[in-house]
């Protein structure tokens, strides 16, 4: 990904460090200079960051480490200063498997707090133990106004980072799980809520209802967060928001994709160009014709490549338009006419390929180019 440095790669997945992760510490140094934090105390809140983000990478190798279960590969894990993102090369269509697939993050997260809480118990004892409980009390209590310092004075206990890095870590594992099952997207509340409805409802119609169910949930994350000035919040609703409509349409989108196959959009006819004709004769054919990209063939009428109108312009900008076709042509995607429209748009879409040709025993049948399957994709809407 663009924009973020590879950190390293386990379990053949590769973790990746957005640039924007170097705002993390630019935030904990504003926290310890806000609060008149010493040197040692910056250096525990900036631990508890990496630590914090190391439970949000292992939240999403559990998503991932699942999803290889039913052959789906990850591509990579981006962390961010947000959370983290395991781009997985698809979802799990059946809806038990992407229910346990979505569920296997938080499910990490509550695996962290409860060995948190077992380290915790062997590492504190009796007064301390007294005030982890006591601390940890604190961080799921909104009207709480002890003094902390004072706390720890009346006690006589001698404070150590440890004593508040363990609690507020195992509570921020704990609403890590509670914020995550929000049932929104791209949340896994969200996709768990539609694995549940699909069971009965079907896919589309289950994404349907949890994208306006995470939709709702959003515009009152913006409202709140506008209202109380909690503008990360709002802007979390704002992505919320985007994402859940996008999830929606793109589930609508593969729904019409898999009722069509290659052969209700190949074009049969289309120019045969040779490897030993020259450039020439593909600018002239550019811009005379309709036709922007060409299939190519060898002396046998063996298909050998494509040559794509970048390439022909890059010719005519060179002045080598008498060079051989050969020398230009590149690798060209075949796929069966009974191919699914899914893996058209796969091909064309998502990997960039201008256009494919589709062939059975008998030879090449036609071609598919871009503009077509849009042209396609307009007039079956």
């Amino acid at each position: 990904m663009r924009g973020s440095l590879r950190l390293f790669t386990w379990f053949g997945i590769p973790v990746h460090l957005h640039w924007s992760f170097g705002l993390i510490f630019l935030y904990a140094l504003w926290i310890g200079y806000d609060n008149s934090l010493d040197l040692m105390g910056t250096l525990w809140l900036m631990g508890f960051f990496v630590a914090l983000f190391g439970c949000v990478l292992l939240h999403e190798y559990g998503h991932a480490l699942t999803a290889r279960r039913y052959d789906v590969d990850t591509h990579d894990i981006i962390l961010t200063p947000i959370g983290g993102i395991a781009r997985l090369e698809k979802m799990p269509e059946k809806p038990s498997q992407e229910f346990v697939v979505a569920i296997a993050g938080p499910l990490v997260n509550v695996a962290i707090a409860l060995l948190l809480l077992g380290v915790s118990a062997l590492v504190f004892h009796e007064e301390r133990w007294e005030f982890f409980k006591w601390f940890l009390n604190q961080q799921f209590s909104f009207s709480a106004d002890e003094d902390t310092g004072q706390i720890l004075e009346e006690s006589g206990i001698q404070p150590s980072g440890l004593m508040f890095y363990l609690p507020v870590l195992v509570a921020t594992n704990i609403g890590l799980v509670l914020f995550n099952l929000i049932p929104a997207f791209p949340m896994d509340g969200g996709r768990i809520f539609r694995s549940l409805m699909a069971m009965k409802w079907g896919r589309v119609r289950a994404t349907q209802w949890a994208a306006w169910v995470g939709q709702a949930i959003a515009v009152l994350f913006i409202a709140y967060g506008l209202w109380s000035n909690a503008f990360t919040l709002a802007l979390v609703g704002l992505f919320v928001f985007t994402t859940a409509r996008s999830e929606n349409a793109m589930v609508q989108l593969d729904d019409f994709l898999r009722r069509y196959k290659a052969s209700d959009l190949l074009r049969p006819q289309f120019t045969r160009m040779h490897g030993n004709d020259w450039m020439q004769s593909a600018a002239a054919l550019l811009q005379q014709g309709l036709e922007r990209h060409f299939l190519v063939f060898d002396l046998d009428d063996q298909l050998i490549g494509m040559l794509e109108e970048n390439s022909i312009v890059a010719a005519i900008k060179k002045n080598l338009l008498s060079q051989e076709i050969a020398q230009f042509t590149q690798k060209v995607e075949v796929v069966s006419p009974e191919e699914s429209l899914q893996r058209v748009f796969f091909l064309i879409r998502q990997q960039g390929n201008p256009m494919i040709a589709v062939a059975d025993e008998s030879g090449i049948l036609g071609v598919i180019d871009e503009a077509g399957l849009y042209h396609f994709m307009r007039m079956k809407k």
